[in-house]
């Protein structure tokens, strides 16, 4: 039984969470197709052949939640930013240009240095479907850990963060003192 009337085929897991349910099963982020468009899919990696799941290869299934397709506009292409690790979609003529070589990135030179950084450098606003998949799984997975820690969701003000953070400090340093 599928979760849905889309038709998935897993290809391979990409990317783990680490992340796991009372079933021992993990949240992952898999590479495949939904409905023959490929795309990235947050799922449960099981260890059996339950009824709910799809794509069962004889050693793991998979129980898919969401996904992403992976689908490049026109007009863009896809880049990996190595500082971040990260894929992104640029935009031809604004970031880069076609010339009959190749595909040539523009650099400009940073204020009061010799230094020159590509122009995509900032890019944050087009992730890309993996980008995007494995970000949802973070906050997925974060949102899940406070819930379960403290049986409801957090603030993230500046404010609230600022105290989680200097109780935290202080806690630490009681234990270091307490130890002696």
């Amino acid at each position: 039984m599928e979760t849905s009337n889309d038709k998935y085929e897993i290809i391979r897991t990409v990317w783990r969470s680490g992340r796991k349910n009372d079933f021992g099963d993990e949240l992952v982020v898999t590479q495949g197709n939904v409905n023959l468009k490929l795309a990235y899919i947050m799922a449960w990696e099981v260890n059996e052949n339950r009824p709910e799941c799809v794509c069962w290869n004889g050693t793991v299934a998979y129980f898919p939640r969401m996904f992403w397709l992976d689908s490049i506009p026109k007009n863009f292409i896809k880049v990996y930013n190595h500082s971040e690790e990260k894929h992104y979609l640029i935009e031809k003529d604004k970031h880069y240009t076609i010339n009959e070589d190749g595909i040539y990135v523009k650099y400009n030179k940073e204020e009061g240095t010799d230094v020159y950084q590509p122009q995509f450098i900032n890019v944050t606003k087009n992730p890309s479907a993996l980008t995007q998949a494995i970000e949802y799984v973070l906050w997925f997975n974060e949102n899940q850990r406070q819930l379960d820690t403290y049986n409801r969701l957090l603030s993230t003000s500046k404010q609230a963060r600022k105290r989680r953070r200097n109780r935290a400090s202080k806690t630490v340093e009681k234990q270091i003192n307490t130890t002696l």
